[in-house]
């Protein structure tokens, strides 16, 4: 579908962007650009803009702050969604105790540790904590291959939802876990209500495997150049890579 098609047949009513690898390159301390940031904050006067991210808060406030983002936000994968303005979150959903249990034998005998979200920083699960309510379960560089075996046998549990993505450790791949009705798919939904528009109304910005839900989710679904060809595949509109300041492409496109 030609972009100038899809600007002359729609008004859209909200922006939510990936963070890693789409609003920034693909590392913890990495920020927008100079022309993305000046993009938002045109952007933020005209419609909602918000991202979905599977980063917790404490390792996405400067970048919220930098871009003087208000109104919901997804983060956590779609666990949670946080009103960026106040910073409370007002949607949450954990994962059922007995399901990380099961997550946690499994790595224990492939000797692999399991990341949790804490309040200001990452904890390991532990005996100590394993009973402590948690919304996401991370497990940092595997090997593609192995992330896929482990996924593979994680598939028997059926309230969880599992996606991989590029490590910040070059190279390698991570694997995030939420409950089964914490996607950035579920989250949209959410976010739509929230903002009383429909999901179509919503333009999706993503580059990896888990933002598929993303972009399933909206009425207009644009992967950016680096992202996967699988997402691409599904995607109305091919952005430039995140290192051309593809957001502000996007923004300039269909917003502005």
């Amino acid at each position: 579908m030609k972009s100038s098609s899809i600007k002359q047949k729609k008004k859209y009513k909200a922006l939510i962007v990936d963070v890693d690898g789409t609003l920034v390159p693909n590392k913890r301390d990495g920020m927008p650009s100079k022309k993305v940031t000046d993009a938002i904050a045109k952007a933020s006067k005209i419609l909602h803009v918000g991202v979905a991210t599977s980063r917790p808060y404490f390792i996405l406030s400067h970048i919220f702050d930098h871009l003087n983002l208000s109104g919901p936000s997804i983060i956590v994968g779609g666990a949670q969604i946080i009103d960026t303005f106040s910073k409370k979150i007002i949607f949450e959903q954990q994962l059922l105790t007995q399901d990380v249990m099961e997550i946690s034998k499994l790595a224990e005998t492939l000797s692999i540790p399991i990341h949790i979200p804490g309040n200001t920083k990452e904890e390991i699960l532990s005996k100590k904590n394993i009973h402590q309510k948690t919304t996401q379960l991370w497990i940092q560089g595997f090997k593609l291959k192995e992330a896929d075996n482990f996924i593979n046998e994680l598939s028997p549990i059926s309230t969880i939802s599992v996606h991989k993505m590029p490590s910040w450790k070059n190279g390698k791949i991570d694997v995030s876990i939420t409950h089964a009705s914490a996607t950035k798919q579920h989250a949209i939904v959410h976010i739509a209500k929230l903002l009383n528009i429909e999901t179509h109304d919503i333009i999706g910005v993503g580059d990896g495997y888990n933002d598929f839900p993303l972009l399933m989710a909206c009425g207009l679904k644009i992967a950016m150049g680096n992202a996967v060809n699988d997402l691409k595949a599904i995607a109305d509109y091919v952005a430039p890579p995140v290192e051309e300041d593809g957001v502000a492409d996007v923004i300039e496109k269909f917003i502005l």
